[in-house]
């Protein structure tokens, strides 16, 4: 769905809060604290209900990423068709620019809908799976040493991913398939085991990955091989990490087209919306309408412009241990 047909089928209050009913409750209205079908509407156009069982009013809005918001519905429906059809991502100056917004307004919604898409990049992976780790962060400072015997020359370091302080993320992807994604602070053998038991069918699969030494441990659990980047392997067959790290390229050329900066503290809630997009690349149905249906089971995740939650423990749905 483009911005053209989403300003021409919701332009108005009535018909997002329309749209949005028929979704979440078909053509009975149930209560969303108790279940309870005894419900009665509160006047004609306002949206709201009373529930009779639990004397509690409540919206379709309720327990959702909307709940609590300012935002008019018809800015809410163009917000959401933008970010959907932005594969590489789309910042919040732009957002603020596109819909009429203040900027805050399009960061806190922004987020919002990253929010709703969380539970779609939960997958369980099979067949060929390629892991790998990359670096999020700016590049370090040029370090000027003076050199004592040439008072006139400087040396320049400018060390690069691992040792720096940049954060590392883990991605796992099945060949022709999905992706999941988390920042893991410590690449410990014990952790990246973890992500993967979690995230893959070990009996029915392969794992390949570089030769970084805290995958050595994979070798006890699945069948595994590992390409040597550091002796110039890149292909062995069809064992390869071309499709993580191709997707290592869109999520940092996202960052340095779209966003230009983004915090340590919100950067899993921009990985859930690259996922999100390469999980969905392929997908030929109404995928505006297929968001919506999650956003309307997502409880409301943010308020007072931060996470309910910490932002580690809304994506991961666990305490961040790592």
């Amino acid at each position: 769905m483009n911005l053209t047909e989403v300003n021409k089928q919701f332009n108005t209050y009535r018909k997002c809060l329309d749209y949005m009913e028929k979704l979440r409750w078909g053509k009975v209205v149930t209560c969303t604290k108790c279940n309870s079908n005894n419900v009665v509407a509160i006047g004609m156009h306002t949206g709201r209900f009373h529930c009779n069982a639990c004397k509690t009013t409540f919206s379709v809005l309720s327990d959702t990423i909307f709940e609590d918001s300012k935002l008019i519905l018809p800015k809410w429906f163009m917000l959401i068709n933008l970010m959907l059809n932005a594969k590489m991502g789309i910042s919040s100056k732009e957002l603020e620019r596109n819909v009429g917004l203040t900027y805050k307004t399009a960061w806190f919604c922004s987020h919002r809908v990253r929010c709703a898409m969380i539970d779609h990049c939960k997958t369980e992976l099979e067949s060929i799976i390629e892991m790998d780790e990359t670096y999020i962060g700016g590049k370090p400072r040029l370090k000027y040493t003076k050199d004592d015997s040439n008072p006139n020359m400087s040396q320049i370091t400018n060390k690069r991913g691992r040792g720096t302080k940049k954060t590392p993320i883990v991605g796992i992807v099945e060949r022709k398939g999905e992706i999941v994604l988390k920042v893991i602070e410590k690449l410990t053998s014990r952790n990246l085991l973890a992500m993967l038991k979690e995230n893959v069918k070990l009996d029915e699969s392969i794992v390949v990955t570089d030769e970084f030494k805290s995958y050595k441990s994979f070798d006890e659990v699945v069948q595994h091989y590992t390409i040597q980047h550091s002796k110039k392997e890149y292909v062995r067959g069809a064992m390869h990490l071309n499709t993580v790290e191709g997707f290592w390229a869109i999520v940092k050329n996202s960052i340095k087209g779209s966003y230009r900066a983004i915090s340590k503290r919100y950067l899993p809630l921009y990985l859930v919306q690259s996922a999100y997009n390469f999980n969905f690349r392929n997908y030929k149905g109404n995928l505006f309408e297929e968001f919506m249906k999650q956003a309307l089971t997502t409880d409301k995740p943010m308020e007072n412009y931060t996470t309910i939650k910490t932002v580690k423990e809304t994506v991961y749905k666990q305490s961040p241990k790592c």
